[in-house]
């Protein structure tokens, strides 16, 4: 790699740690507190995170400008995020069971989207969720879609669940980068949400 091109990057590093990551985010954080009064097990939440990563996820997702996604479940009186995550540096993590409002503290805009998966199939996809949850998968930092479910990246954790509770239409695939990957956007405006 020339000098030039390292220089480059290291000014940008330098630029990043300076400034802080949230200057380089899309949208400006924003309270939505009345998408939280009628939660619904199933519901999917979508974040712009605060993470390193993050504002390179919500411009891969131009759409929406989300970088994360997750699904809600209410464990007694509490409700919590199923997701796929991993630490910013070391890409190590996998499938966590977050805090409604740890979650929410980790973004910076946050939207809910009511589930309207035909009941049985909702039962499903939570289920699916949680098992996957309880396999203490890890996260997929190839982003790798056909390796069977062994590691799982956010929308891939969401999409696979929704496949095996026999919905292949939560989300499409599309390739990026010679890569077939599910999009936050392509989750986002799914006919199931809303």
């Amino acid at each position: 790699m020339s000098l030039k091109f390292r220089l480059i990057g290291l000014l940008s590093c330098l630029a990043l740690a300076i400034l802080g990551h949230r200057h380089f985010y899309f949208h400006q954080p924003t309270a939505q507190p009345s998408q939280f009064k009628s939660l619904h097990a199933g519901d999917l939440i979508f974040r712009q995170g605060k993470g390193l990563w993050s504002p390179y996820f919500a411009g891969l997702n131009s759409v929406t400008g989300f970088s994360h996604v997750g699904v809600l479940i209410q464990d007694g009186n509490d409700w919590y995020v199923l997701h796929a995550d991993a630490d910013d540096l070391s890409q190590l993590g996998g499938v966590q069971k977050t805090p409604l409002q740890q979650f929410q503290s980790e973004a910076l805009t946050v939207s809910v989207k009511a589930n309207h998966m035909p009941e049985l199939q909702k039962q499903a996809f939570v289920r699916q969720l949680q098992l996957m949850h309880g396999q203490q998968l890890k996260f997929d930092d190839n982003f790798e879609l056909h390796d069977g479910g062994n590691k799982v990246y956010c929308t891939e954790y969401v999409w696979l669940a929704a496949q095996r509770a026999g919905l292949d239409d939560l989300g499409e695939v599309v390739k990026v980068m010679g890569r077939d990957v599910i999009m936050v956007d392509s989750i986002y405006q799914s006919r199931w949400l809303n």
